[in-house]
Protein backbone atom coordinates (compact mmCIF):
# COMPACT_ATOMS: atom_id res chain seq x y z
CA UNK A 1 0.00 0.00 0.00
CA UNK A 2 1.16 3.73 -0.93
CA UNK A 3 1.05 5.41 2.59
CA UNK A 4 1.19 8.74 0.28
CA UNK A 5 -2.46 7.79 -0.79
CA UNK A 6 -3.61 8.46 2.86
CA UNK A 7 -3.78 12.09 3.97
CA UNK A 8 -1.44 12.88 6.88
CA UNK A 9 -2.45 16.14 8.65
CA UNK A 10 1.80 16.94 8.79
CA UNK A 11 2.59 16.61 5.24
CA UNK A 12 -0.60 18.12 3.80
CA UNK A 13 -1.66 21.04 2.59
CA UNK A 14 -4.51 22.64 0.44
CA UNK A 15 -5.21 24.52 -2.42
CA UNK A 16 -8.23 26.42 -2.69
CA UNK A 17 -8.63 27.11 -6.21
CA UNK A 18 -10.66 30.46 -7.94
CA UNK A 19 -13.68 30.21 -6.11
CA UNK A 20 -14.61 33.49 -7.78
CA UNK A 21 -18.62 34.75 -8.06
CA UNK A 22 -18.25 35.08 -11.46
CA UNK A 23 -17.26 31.46 -12.23
CA UNK A 24 -19.08 29.81 -9.50
CA UNK A 25 -22.32 31.66 -11.77
CA UNK A 26 -22.25 28.94 -14.19
CA UNK A 27 -20.64 25.93 -12.24
CA UNK A 28 -22.52 22.94 -12.14
CA UNK A 29 -23.52 21.94 -8.77
CA UNK A 30 -21.74 25.14 -7.33
CA UNK A 31 -23.92 24.82 -3.61
CA UNK A 32 -22.40 21.83 -3.35
CA UNK A 33 -18.47 22.21 -4.33
CA UNK A 34 -18.62 25.61 -2.08
CA UNK A 35 -20.04 23.76 0.67
CA UNK A 36 -17.50 21.17 0.83
CA UNK A 37 -14.38 23.68 0.04
CA UNK A 38 -15.75 25.39 3.30
CA UNK A 39 -15.30 21.71 5.23
CA UNK A 40 -12.01 21.25 3.94
CA UNK A 41 -10.80 24.89 4.79
CA UNK A 42 -12.60 24.44 8.50
CA UNK A 43 -10.34 20.62 8.85
CA UNK A 44 -7.39 22.42 7.71
CA UNK A 45 -7.55 25.29 10.52
CA UNK A 46 -8.00 22.58 12.46
CA UNK A 47 -5.04 21.13 11.95
CA UNK A 48 -2.86 24.07 11.04
CA UNK A 49 -2.69 22.45 7.66
CA UNK A 50 -1.77 25.35 4.98
CA UNK A 51 -4.16 26.68 2.64
CA UNK A 52 -2.88 28.42 -0.29
CA UNK A 53 -5.73 30.67 -2.13
CA UNK A 54 -5.18 31.26 -6.35
CA UNK A 55 -7.40 33.93 -7.93
CA UNK A 56 -8.12 33.70 -12.04
CA UNK A 57 -7.75 37.44 -13.54
CA UNK A 58 -8.43 39.15 -9.82
CA UNK A 59 -8.36 42.30 -11.39
CA UNK A 60 -11.34 41.44 -13.71
CA UNK A 61 -13.40 38.51 -11.51
CA UNK A 62 -12.42 39.68 -7.85
CA UNK A 63 -12.10 37.89 -5.18
CA UNK A 64 -12.81 34.53 -4.16
CA UNK A 65 -16.52 34.39 -3.15
CA UNK A 66 -17.85 35.84 0.39
CA UNK A 67 -18.61 32.13 1.91
CA UNK A 68 -14.95 31.18 1.20
CA UNK A 69 -13.26 34.63 1.80
CA UNK A 70 -15.16 34.19 5.72
CA UNK A 71 -14.15 30.37 6.08
CA UNK A 72 -10.47 31.43 4.39
CA UNK A 73 -10.16 34.69 6.47
CA UNK A 74 -6.57 36.08 6.05
CA UNK A 75 -4.87 33.22 4.12
CA UNK A 76 -2.47 34.31 1.59
CA UNK A 77 -4.18 35.13 -2.32
CA UNK A 78 -2.79 34.27 -5.18
CA UNK A 79 -3.36 36.30 -8.60
CA UNK A 80 -2.49 34.32 -11.81
CA UNK A 81 -3.28 34.76 -14.91
CA UNK A 82 -2.39 31.14 -16.28
CA UNK A 83 -4.61 28.04 -15.96
CA UNK A 84 -2.64 26.08 -13.68
CA UNK A 85 -1.31 27.50 -10.08
CA UNK A 86 2.48 27.68 -10.91
CA UNK A 87 1.89 30.53 -13.44
CA UNK A 88 2.05 32.87 -10.13
CA UNK A 89 5.72 33.13 -9.63
CA UNK A 90 4.64 33.82 -5.33
CA UNK A 91 2.33 30.39 -5.39
CA UNK A 92 5.14 28.27 -6.53
CA UNK A 93 7.70 29.66 -3.57
CA UNK A 94 4.98 29.41 -0.80
CA UNK A 95 4.51 25.88 -1.45
CA UNK A 96 7.67 25.00 -1.83
CA UNK A 97 8.58 26.76 1.76
CA UNK A 98 5.58 25.26 3.55
CA UNK A 99 7.64 21.66 2.06
CA UNK A 100 4.38 19.41 2.40
CA UNK A 101 4.49 16.66 -0.01
CA UNK A 102 0.26 15.48 -0.23
CA UNK A 103 -1.66 18.87 -1.86
CA UNK A 104 -5.45 18.41 -1.57
CA UNK A 105 -7.49 20.38 -4.33
CA UNK A 106 -10.57 21.39 -4.46
CA UNK A 107 -12.04 24.68 -7.10
CA UNK A 108 -12.92 25.23 -10.18
CA UNK A 109 -12.66 24.29 -13.22
CA UNK A 110 -12.22 20.75 -12.14
CA UNK A 111 -10.97 20.05 -15.92
CA UNK A 112 -9.20 23.49 -16.50
CA UNK A 113 -7.23 24.89 -13.31
CA UNK A 114 -7.56 22.20 -11.12
CA UNK A 115 -6.44 19.51 -13.61
CA UNK A 116 -3.46 22.02 -15.05
CA UNK A 117 -2.07 22.35 -11.24
CA UNK A 118 -2.52 19.08 -10.69
CA UNK A 119 -0.43 18.04 -13.74
CA UNK A 120 2.06 20.60 -13.00
CA UNK A 121 1.91 19.02 -8.96
CA UNK A 122 2.43 15.89 -10.57
CA UNK A 123 4.97 16.62 -12.63
CA UNK A 124 7.22 18.24 -9.66
CA UNK A 125 7.03 14.95 -6.99
CA UNK A 126 3.93 16.21 -5.12
CA UNK A 127 0.92 13.87 -3.96
CA UNK A 128 -2.12 14.94 -5.59
CA UNK A 129 -5.17 14.82 -3.62
CA UNK A 130 -8.59 15.25 -5.30
CA UNK A 131 -11.92 16.05 -3.19
CA UNK A 132 -14.05 14.92 -5.96
CA UNK A 133 -17.05 16.76 -4.25
CA UNK A 134 -15.02 19.61 -3.97
CA UNK A 135 -14.42 20.62 -7.12
CA UNK A 136 -16.54 21.09 -10.55
CA UNK A 137 -16.96 22.90 -13.59
CA UNK A 138 -19.47 24.42 -16.03
CA UNK A 139 -20.60 21.45 -17.66
CA UNK A 140 -21.11 17.85 -15.49
CA UNK A 141 -18.83 16.04 -18.42
CA UNK A 142 -15.78 18.46 -18.01
CA UNK A 143 -16.40 17.70 -14.58
CA UNK A 144 -16.11 14.27 -15.32
CA UNK A 145 -13.73 13.93 -17.60
CA UNK A 146 -11.27 16.18 -15.70
CA UNK A 147 -11.75 13.53 -12.82
CA UNK A 148 -10.74 10.43 -14.99
CA UNK A 149 -7.61 12.56 -16.27
CA UNK A 150 -6.27 13.44 -13.79
CA UNK A 151 -7.13 9.76 -11.74
CA UNK A 152 -5.41 8.38 -14.87
CA UNK A 153 -2.01 10.57 -14.81
CA UNK A 154 -1.63 9.45 -11.11
CA UNK A 155 -4.10 11.30 -8.70
CA UNK A 156 -5.57 10.56 -5.80
CA UNK A 157 -9.31 10.69 -5.89
CA UNK A 158 -11.29 11.15 -2.83
CA UNK A 159 -14.35 13.06 -1.11
CA UNK A 160 -14.49 15.76 1.09
CA UNK A 161 -15.28 13.38 3.99
CA UNK A 162 -12.75 10.53 3.23
CA UNK A 163 -10.06 13.41 3.46
CA UNK A 164 -11.57 14.87 6.48
CA UNK A 165 -11.29 10.95 7.66
CA UNK A 166 -7.83 10.40 6.61
CA UNK A 167 -6.66 13.55 8.40
CA UNK A 168 -7.69 13.09 11.99
CA UNK A 169 -7.12 9.46 11.82
CA UNK A 170 -8.20 8.54 15.28
CA UNK A 171 -11.78 9.43 17.15
CA UNK A 172 -9.50 9.34 20.07
CA UNK A 173 -7.81 12.59 18.57
CA UNK A 174 -8.64 15.78 20.39
CA UNK A 175 -9.68 17.38 16.75
CA UNK A 176 -11.85 14.69 16.40
CA UNK A 177 -14.70 16.15 18.24
CA UNK A 178 -14.04 19.74 16.52
CA UNK A 179 -14.76 17.96 13.52
CA UNK A 180 -18.05 16.56 13.91
CA UNK A 181 -19.66 19.62 13.22
CA UNK A 182 -18.23 19.91 10.09
CA UNK A 183 -19.19 16.23 8.66
CA UNK A 184 -22.53 16.33 10.01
Amino acid sequence: MNHENILDSSKSLLVVIDIQDPLLKVIHEGDRMVANSIKLIETAKIFDIPILVPLQYAARLGDITQPIADAVGFEKRFDKMTFSCFGSADFETVLKEAQRTQIILCGIETHVCVNQTAHDLLARGYNVHIAKDATSSRKESDWETGIEKMRDSGCVICSTEMAIFELVKDSSRPEFKRILPIVK
